[in-house]
């Protein structure tokens, strides 16, 4: 694996799902281990896509445990969607309705979107 993608790979990755699209965003945190889309795509995506066909917002683990941080909670107060994490060995899908509740990532994703996001960590 050269550098730049093995650099990639050590980042976590994030984006968000529209419809039955999968749409990567640049993560542009400085630490390796937190995610923060680069709001100017994402503004720009939901603006020119609308932001009503926003479906989920997804990002990686790459300590491999796919339950929310303390800051993915603090975020998911703005963020109402569903968050998926993908660790990599799990997918699992979780929303903010006062503590943090798990939804079943199998019936919430078409098997397409499900194997593509599992690609994002091999």
């Amino acid at each position: 694996m050269n550098t730049m993608t093995r650099r990639m790979v050590e980042k976590e990755r994030c984006g968000i799902i529209m419809d039955d699209e999968i749409i990567e965003i640049e993560n542009i945190a400085t630490n390796d281990h937190e995610f923060i889309c680069d709001y100017i795509k994402l503004y720009s995506i939901l603006k020119d896509r609308g932001v009503e066909k926003l479906k989920a917002l997804f990002h990686t683990h790459l300590s491999g445990i796919c339950y929310p941080s303390e800051k993915d909670i603090e975020n998911m107060n703005v963020w109402k969607e569903p968050w998926i994490i993908v660790g990599r060995n799990c997918i699992e899908g979780f929303i903010l309705h006062g503590s943090v509740v798990k939804i079943d990532v199998n019936s919430f994703l078409s098997q397409e979107l499900y194997d593509r996001l599992v690609k994002l960590l091999h």
